[in-house]
């Protein structure tokens, strides 16, 4: 029996979806931006968006058996945090030097401002989205039950 949208969960991997939203859509807003802005924000931005994605990644490849694998686990969900916080800000930083929407011949200052806006705020909630998964992810992981030993105790 299927579930209807409207009652389903979020799932507890929704953060690895979001975090190759959140990527693709630097990659796809951040070319836009100004060329003179190329190696003082551009590219950091898009590295952070790439290194959230990379230790959601990371994270999610490790099903952890004993207490070193949910350490390692934990620690690349809290470097997907810290990534994710970066990023956050750097959008943030972005917008408050440029239209963030790239400059079109087009459209009118008040146009391109509006159109900033909304990217600003799409990706200020796919952050905090992102956010409210890793976190709850680091949670259910801190928490878990582990069936093997920690491997330093291993014979």
């Amino acid at each position: 029996m299927s579930v209807s949208p409207g009652d389903r969960n979020k799932s507890a991997m929704e953060f690895v979806e979001t975090a190759d939203k959140i990527e693709a859509r630097a990659m796809q807003v951040c070319k836009r931006w100004p060329k003179s802005y190329m190696f003082i924000i551009t590219q950091r931005t898009v590295n952070l968006a790439s290194e959230l994605y990379e230790h959601v990644q990371k994270a999610n490849a490790i099903i952890p058996q004993t207490e070193d694998e949910r350490i390692l686990r934990v620690k690349e969900l809290e470097m997907a945090l810290g990534a994710n916080y970066a990023f956050a800000r750097k959008i943030e930083r972005a917008y408050s030097l440029f239209p963030i929407c790239g400059e079109k011949k087009d459209l009118s200052e008040h146009a391109m401002e509006e159109k900033s806006n909304h990217i600003l705020e799409e990706f200020m909630n796919l952050c905090l989205a992102e956010e409210d998964a890793i976190k709850g992810n680091l949670h259910y992981t801190r928490n878990m039950t582990l069936s093997g030993k920690r491997s330093k105790d291993k014979e």
